[in-house]
């Protein structure tokens, strides 16, 4: 290469630098496009993520039925104002205190207000308003933190798609002239839900029983066939989105008392009944003078009623306790806590991953060396302690020809359409605690105790039905010092061809006012009217 054409070269590389230059200054003095480089600005909101929802056992929702309406408030365009009809008292004063923030920001209303000009988003929101106990309830970040919705927790969250608003924003506050805010789709969520074993109407109508007559209790209802559970109601109930208020008011209503332990009573003689015809000691009889002396302590039948001569069909039937404490002494202690066992006592049942019932108390066989220990534990008392759901597997049992089978409330997950598609594994297989000759002989005489025995109160307008009752000491006493008791029917319907058993049980009160007994006839009531419409 000539120096000549060396020198050329260099001069047009410092001509086009100067160039250059001379452009970048010129744009560096123009302020429209300084403004528009420097106060553009691309401004992307998270929307709340839709969670999934929970299904019945015919795929109708109990979750997600209602919407939820964010607005995107913008700098600059009188948000505030526009906006402050249509939030909640709450929600006012956040609306108020970010009315002068630069950046804009979504917040809750009551409505689309797109017809307003004010650019709304719909959300599916995760309201519980039905079997709020067995659900369970979200923390204040939208996470499972109770029940069913802690059990499902990590399915729940990741099934809604996470979307996004972005607006573009002018220098001086409020939307880029010719721009509207865009809503996209960030991730899309699996779409997967959980269905359940309840049914959707016949646990609004026992939840409007139990608002209606009885203030603290649980009713659960079972298919008889399966095991399933469909109806689980706890009472009083209480606001999933407003916990804080049960918190604060202390009044039990955070209880689950379907899967709660409580004090059992003669529900438990059923357990005793069985395992006499198990050890062939089903001929005994016994004198009731209506009290008895076990180790210098005097127990009695209730109210200090005598029975008389009386056979274990008598005795479920009066509900004896001198018959049953005479009858543990012969079984013994190991007997009747191997039956118990059998029965699913001592266990928790599995509800879902990480949720279990109380597996409630069996006392030891060194406690149960004690006499009285033992005598107390034949009628249903003493350390002994049940969850309702327990009882219910017990009579479900004898309903079921003696098979136990574990209660069932998931049936499965859900895909996107609602449909299940990963039915869930059974937690055990059925298994037998008696013969079905055993569970035949012990449902006639429950039926007994519905038609001619104490718990009359329970015999339907429609059909037969068998249970036992119970009422339970709980060692807890009201300021006048009275003894509150546990109060409980628990039985099948209808007996000749058991199609649902239903346990009703009424804790830590002096007297119902309407009897445990007299519910379980109300919810026979109810299921002939469901089972029509079905």
């Amino acid at each position: 290469m000539s120096l000549r054409r060396f020198y050329g070269l260099c001069g047009a590389l410092v001509f086009l630098a100067g160039v250059v230059l001379c452009r970048t200054y010129w744009v560096g003095q123009q302020a429209a496009y300084a403004a528009s480089a420097g106060g553009q600005t691309v401004q992307t909101l998270d929307l709340p993520r839709a969670r999934g929802d929970f299904y019945d056992r015919n795929g109708r929702k109990l979750t997600g039925t209602q919407t939820q309406y964010y607005a995107l408030c913008i700098p600059g365009d009188d948000g505030y104002t526009a906006l402050f009809p249509y939030v909640s008292y709450e929600k006012q004063g956040v609306l108020y205190d970010r009315r002068n923030l630069a950046a804009p920001f979504l917040i809750e209303v009551s409505r689309d207000l797109t017809g307003r000009g004010i650019a709304t988003c719909a959300v599916p929101a995760h309201t519980v308003d039905i079997a709020p106990h067995l659900l369970g309830y979200l923390d204040g970040e939208g996470r499972g933190v109770a029940g069913l919705e802690r059990a499902y927790d990590a399915l729940l969250t990741a099934s809604g798609d996470k979307r996004t608003v972005s607006c573009v924003l002018a220098a001086h506050s409020g939307l880029m002239a010719g721009t509207s805010p865009v809503w996209a789709t960030r991730e899309e969520g699996t779409g997967q839900g959980v269905q359940l074993t309840l049914d959707a109407d016949l646990q609004r109508a026992c939840e409007a029983l139990a608002a209606q007559l009885m203030p603290r209790g649980c009713i659960l209802i079972m298919d008889a066939a399966t095991g399933e559970v469909l109806a689980s109601v706890s009472a009083p109930t209480f606001d999933a989105q407003d916990v804080a208020a049960s918190i604060r008011a202390d009044d039990t209503s955070l209880i689950n008392r379907p899967f709660a332990a409580f004090s059992a009573g003669s529900v438990f003689k059923v357990v005793l009944a069985a395992a006499a015809y198990e050890q062939g000691l089903d001929w005994f009889t016994h004198d009731c003078t209506g009290e008895i002396v076990v180790a210098g302590q005097t127990y009695r039948c209730a109210q200090g009623r005598a029975h008389g001569e009386v056979n274990l069909r008598g005795a479920l039937e009066e509900s004896c306790n001198t018959y049953f404490i005479k009858l543990g002494q012969l079984l013994g202690a190991e007997a009747i806590r191997d039956e118990a066992e059998h029965f699913g006592f001592g266990t928790a049942v599995q509800i879902a991953p990480g949720l279990a019932a109380a597996a409630g108390t069996l006392p030891d066989a060194e406690t149960l060396e004690n006499p009285g220990q033992l005598a107390t534990f034949s009628f249903g008392q003493g350390s002994l302690t049940v969850t309702p759901l327990q009882i219910t597997a017990m009579m479900n049992t004898v309903a079921n020809g003696g098979v136990y089978r574990t209660p069932g409330f998931v049936q499965g997950i859900t895909g996107a359409d609602g449909m299940l598609t990963d039915p869930a594994a059974a937690e055990s297989a059925p298994r037998t605690v008696c013969d079905a000759a055993t569970a035949r002989v012990l449902r006639s005489m429950l039926a007994s105790v519905v038609t001619d025995g104490i718990g009359h109160d329970a015999q339907p307008r429609h059909g037969t039905a068998g249970g036992k009752t119970g009422t339970a000491q709980t060692g807890q006493y009201n300021a006048d010092g009275e003894e509150l008791l546990n109060y409980w029917f628990t039985g099948f319907y209808p007996a000749d061809a058991p199609q649902y058993t239903i346990t009703v049980m009424q804790d830590g009160i002096l007297k119902p006012e309407t009897s445990s007994a007299a519910l379980f006839e109300r919810i026979t009531e109810i299921l002939d009217v469901w089972a029509g419409a079905g």
